[in-house]
């Protein structure tokens, strides 16, 4: 039969895993044994807490109001220790003895009804968490050392404390490289100004080598014997927080000299001030880099657009060159495309795109033999299937060309039909980009309109008929009346390209040249304008124009001193006094791209430009309005 002493746990059978925090202390309040998870939770070397007052491990610890004389009733005893760890310690005398007390520790949650009146301030602290949100574009806003003055202040606000600083943190060299203090710390301590402190020494060295929020509710032991110089200043009680940005730290924020210990609570509030606080400081320099760098991409994809625009205006001229009878097809294509797709609302990025696809749609013909495009009669029916292969071919061509447009779909994709079709895949409806749909419609319009060696133009009337039979079956019905109100009010010739016009000639200047040169071919040419070649790459490199000479060109006064200054302009190179910037366009572009172009600058004229960088001569508002007026 089981005695009633057998239902109880023995001390040796308490399991180590229940981690009880006790001790027995003697009649002096000596801590004379003590459990082993105590000894962890005090931290401090066991001969500095055993037979050593329970204050020296716990300095916190308010004894003051216990009567230890009431041996028969349980003193239970609420505080924060130096650790900032809401604690409860419960004294129980020990029956068997006279004289001893057994102490239990726990360590309670900090929501705890008794910490409001412990820490009276507890419940502000967290709903005061925010309030520095309400003062974040001061803090963004202010320069220099405002950042971290304004940073400490609320700082202290926050956490109602008497004494903060800032220290900035470098990685690199493991030092502290700037610190800031408040306004009033000189009431506290005596600061000389451009002092700089060691990351390794101090009070918020274990916040440095441990990146982790540090409390010191006991300052006693840590500042014994050390000297301020060294970073161990004479707080009352002290909060250290580390500052992260990215993954580092960049520095550490302190706050002391609170009437109330510091908690957990408190840490936690100023990790999440410190933490926002120095994005809000990094974010105009991050956004500066931001711009900086987007301008860059911006500028590259600029630069490669060109690239691309020219590369593709070289593959139309040489598919042009090999397919002479259908020479200027693919920019009458290019153009009429272009109209459309403006007419239907698509972007200026995807017109960019669809004037550029259209300009090479049959880029596939270059591999093709010379006979069968430039045969003068119909093709067989081989020569046909030969012929029907140009969409894949050209596709092949241009497939490993990283475009920002779907330049490949529209190739291969200008002969298919809505029906089912076309060629060479047979697509159907939605299968089929809506830039191909355009193409193929311009190509099928061109085609009729265009004259060929073995017949002459077919006329409108053939279009409109064919247009309307395909309407909403083969073509898309929305770009059929784009394109026949188009062609309703338009022209539609080569006529629309620069390169058509008959432009205003330059005179060409050499680098050696002197100003007297430049005015005298000038005025022999009868022209206004003159373009500077480099002497090696024989490239444009400036101009000269009639306004540049206005400027450098003074009046003749009957003075030997006029006279020197005159001849000395006059003996000055072109290249000293030319505009460097010139305005310029290429051969193939728009009429009405032009007109934009020409509006945009306050010259009166722009220099032409082919494929190969010559200048071919001068557009003027005059050469413009007249050609858009036969429009």
């Amino acid at each position: 039969m089981l005695q009633k002493a057998d239902f109880f746990l023995k001390p040796s059978e308490v399991p180590k895993s229940a981690n009880l925090c006790w001790g027995i202390l003697n009649d002096r309040l000596e801590l004379i044994k003590l459990s082993e998870p105590l000894y962890k939770l005090i931290k401090k070397p066991i001969s500095a807490i055993l037979k050593q007052p329970i204050l020296n491990a716990f300095p916190t610890l308010a004894l003051e109001g216990i009567d230890f004389s009431e041996r028969k009733k349980n003193h239970v005893i609420n505080f924060v220790d130096d650790k900032g760890h809401a604690l409860q310690a419960r004294l129980t005398a020990i029956e068997e003895s006279g004289e001893h007390w057994c102490i239990l520790i726990i360590e309670i949650e900090l929501d705890k009804a008794w910490l409001n009146e412990l820490h009276p301030d507890y419940h502000q602290a967290i709903q005061s968490s925010d309030d520095w949100l309400e003062q974040i574009e001061e803090v963004i806003n202010a320069s220099g050392d405002l950042v971290f003055t304004t940073a400490i202040k609320q700082g202290l606000s926050l956490t109602k404390s008497q004494v903060g600083y800032v220290h900035i943190y470098s990685e690199k060299s493991n030092q502290i490289v700037k610190t800031a203090w408040n306004e009033d710390v000189g009431d506290y301590f005596s600061i000389p100004k451009q002092q700089t402190y060691k990351a390794d020494s101090g009070l918020w060295a274990e916040t440095i080598k441990t990146r982790k929020p540090v409390i010191h509710n006991d300052l006693t032991e840590i500042i014994a014997g050390k000297s301020q110089k060294d970073g161990f200043f004479a707080f009352k009680n002290h909060l250290c927080i580390p500052i992260h940005y990215r993954k580092k730290l960049v520095g550490i924020i302190g706050v002391g000299n609170r009437d109330n210990p510091y908690t957990q609570v408190d840490a936690k509030s100023l990790t999440i001030f410190a933490t926002i606080l120095w994005h809000s400081v990094e974010l105009p320099r991050t956004m500066k880099a931001v711009s900086h760098q987007s301008s860059i991409i911006k500028s590259q994809k600029e630069k490669m657009t060109l690239i691309l625009v020219q590369l593709i205006g070289a593959i139309s001229e040489a598919l042009e060159l090999k397919d002479a009878y259908t020479a200027g097809h693919q920019k009458s294509v290019a153009q009429l495309s272009y109209l459309m797709g403006e007419k239907m609302g698509l972007s200026p990025e995807c017109l960019e795109g669809l004037k550029l696809g259209a300009l090479i749609h049959d880029i596939g013909k270059l591999a093709l033999p010379s006979q069968i495009l430039s045969k003068p009669s119909r093709l067989t029916e081989a020569e046909f299937a030969m012929v029907k292969e140009h969409p894949e071919q050209g596709a092949l061509i241009i497939d490993e060309v990283e475009f920002p447009w779907p330049i490949k779909q529209m190739i291969l994709q200008h002969h298919e039909r809505l029906d089912g079709s076309g060629y060479p895949k047979g697509l159907k409806g939605k299968d089929i980009i809506l830039e191909a749909k355009i193409i193929a419609v311009a190509d099928i319009a061109d085609s009729i309109l265009s004259h060929r060696p073995y017949r002459a133009s077919l006329g409108m009337d053939v279009l409109t008929k064919e247009l309307l039979r395909g309407r909403g079956k083969q073509y898309d019905a929305q770009v059929v009346d784009a394109c026949l109100d188009i062609l309703a009010v338009e022209d539609f010739n080569e006529q629309e390209y620069v390169s058509s016009l008959t432009l205003s000639p330059v005179v060409i200047l050499e680098e050696y040249h002197t100003l007297e040169h430049a005015e005298a071919m000038m005025k022999k040419a009868k022209l206004g304008v003159a373009v500077v070649l480099s002497e090696k790459e024989r490239k444009p490199i400036g101009v000269v124009d009639n306004q540049i000479l206005a400027f450098w060109h003074s009046p003749f006064i009957d003075t030997a001193a006029e006279r020197a200054a005159d001849r000395s302009l006059l003996n000055k190179r072109v290249h000293q006094i030319m505009a460097h910037k010139m305005n310029v366009i290429r051969d193939h572009t728009f009429l009405n791209d032009a007109k934009i172009s020409l509006e945009k600058t306050n010259a009166n004229y722009l220099l032409v430009q082919n494929d190969k960088d010559q200048i071919t001569g001068m557009l003027t508002w005059q050469i413009l309005a007249n050609a858009m007026l036969k429009k």
